[in-house]
């Protein structure tokens, strides 16, 4: 395929891919700015959640291997009598004012998070977690499965919005050089 013809072609798949995947990248990027100030400001509502913040002298040190072993097998027997069916996602300590807390997070919708006393085995709470509202808007599960598929398409948009548009840019420095005496990289 000569040169021209694949700038031409190039340009046009640019076009319009812009042109239908314009909305939602844009709904993305608001929505991810939108996350990053929250994340920022601490109003986001997860500092309290993930355990961030000062450490309690609990975690100052580290503790031996079959001690994180022995908290997170406590952690995991409490969250399998609790709900004991349930698939389980993930098990994390974490700190937590009075010591280290356990995290088990189970899967459904909503999902659910289960948080127990590491050290003593008590339940501390167990409740739906729910994202919110901007993160779901910004990953598309918002809209189920479909907004899964959208989000891998949003994705996919932006790899060929890249290589279409430094094809594109490319083309036009060539051009550019050809034409004039200038050489820079940006006009």
């Amino acid at each position: 395929m000569p040169m021209k013809a694949l700038s031409i072609l190039m340009r046009k798949y640019h076009r319009w891919v812009s042109a239908v995947a314009a909305l939602f990248l844009l709904i993305v990027s608001v929505t991810g700015v939108v996350m990053q100030v929250q994340k920022l400001t601490g109003s986001d509502g997860e500092a309290e959640s993930e355990g961030r913040g000062s450490v309690p002298a609990a975690l100052t040190s580290a503790m031996e291997s079959p001690i994180y072993a022995a908290l997170a097998t406590r952690t995991l027997d409490t969250a399998r009598r609790r709900a004991p069916n349930a698939p389980i996602t993930s098990v994390t300590l974490r700190s937590a004012d009075e010591g280290i807390e356990g995290v088990v997070s189970i899967p459904g919708e909503p999902p659910r998070e289960i948080v127990v006393d590491a050290r003593s085995g008590r339940v501390i709470s167990d409740e739906e977690h729910e994202e919110s509202l901007v993160r779901r808007i910004h990953s598309g599960s918002i809209l189920g499965e479909p907004g899964t598929v959208l989000g891998i398409l949003w994705g996919l948009a932006l790899v060929i919005l890249s290589i279409t548009g430094a094809w594109v840019y490319l083309d036009m420095y060539r051009k550019r050089r050809r034409n004039s005496d200038k050489t820079g990289l940006f006009w």
